[in-house]
């Protein structure tokens, strides 16, 4: 066990659970301030100006209820919510690979090298316009400039690390075109160079850096770490939460396997019947709460028996055929 796994068991606990599934409620919560309370909205952007000048220091925390996506028109409107869910799966595949403390790190760390970027290029630039234009809510020269979508850049740096863990994973682009991590990871890169080279102040470009940096120091940490797959995790939450509500096996058998013998051990229905029953007697832990249940290993199939019988039995061959 390394010191990140020794950590994750030591102070774990204390980590925000389930951290992707409040992202995207705090994106869908910046929707409909942006298209309903414009004016309220305006309060929560990450702008340097205000938070230095005017003190708003509450903007380093609530952007991250700003949009990540802007819709502009219908296809964007139509794609929107496709992106959030597939940036929550990302989320929630990095959780189960890093675990919830590590995923924790990765966000807040995020945010916080933001806000201290986006402060010091404040006091660095000498771009009047430049220090205005980041917030977007400043007209110049007549002109209201655009919102910078600080959070898109959050959400594509997850993407980066997911790509890089599983790049040879197909995902359907656009719920149409099949493409593996990899390329889409490069395809992102590329498009991050260009609105670097395209984007003609110097904050979108801060921004833009911070979330490389984050990509980077957290591929260092986590490089030699590998995990399961989504499908894998989500039958663990599903059985896990079968378990919590005493619902184990209802509707589906969930297996677990028995050491280095290639058995499989079925997991009954808790409360709705015996979980032990001997093959030979036919007794179990509720008719005989005194005996001991034991799976044979030479037997063929999955056998078990009572204490009894676990070393009196005939082996049961996989011909069909007994043998001592």
């Amino acid at each position: 066990m390394n010191a990140l796994d020794k950590m994750e068991r030591k102070i774990g606990k204390y980590a925000i659970p389930r951290l992707p599934l409040i992202m995207t409620g705090c994106f869908i919560a910046g929707y409909i301030f942006c298209y309903f309370f414009e004016d309220f909205y305006a309060y929560l952007l990450l702008d340097p100006v205000q938070v230095v000048e005017n003190h708003q220091f509450w903007r380093l925390i609530t952007w991250i209820f700003t949009i990540p996506f802007q819709l502009s028109d219908t296809l964007s409107m139509l794609l929107t919510p496709i992106c959030l869910y597939f940036y929550y799966y990302v989320g929630s595949s990095l959780e189960g690979i890093w675990g919830k403390l590590m995923l924790n790190f990765y966000i807040f760390g995020e945010i916080l090298l933001t806000d201290i970027a986006v402060i010091v290029t404040y006091f660095v630039s000498t771009d009047a316009l430049s220090r205005a234009a980041y917030g977007g809510i400043v007209a110049a020269n007549g002109v209201v400039l655009p919102v910078f979508e600080s959070t898109r850049y959050m959400l594509l740096s997850m993407f980066l690390a997911m790509a890089v863990i599983f790049k040879e994973q197909t995902v359907l682009f656009a719920l149409v075109i099949p493409m593996r991590m990899k390329w889409m990871a490069l395809i992102d890169a590329v498009f991050m160079l260009y609105e670097f080279i395209k984007f003609p102040y110097l904050y979108s470009r801060v921004v833009i850096i911070v979330c490389c940096v984050t990509f980077g120091i957290f591929w260092l940490i986590n490089r030699n770490r590998t995990g399961r797959s989504f499908a894998q995790m989500r039958r663990s939450w599903r059985f896990k939460k079968a378990v919590r509500s005493g619902r184990v096996g209802d509707k589906e058998e969930y297996t677990q396997s028995s050491g280095g013998r290639g058995k499989v051990i079925t997991m009954r229905p808790a409360g709705r019947g015996p979980i032990h029953q001997c093959t030979i007697c036919g007794r179990t832990e509720q008719s005989s709460p005194d005996l001991e249940f034991r799976y044979c290993s030479k037997c063929a199939g999955n056998h078990e028996y009572c204490s009894d019988h676990i070393f009196t039995h005939v082996h049961i061959e996989e011909s069909g055929k007994s043998g001592e």
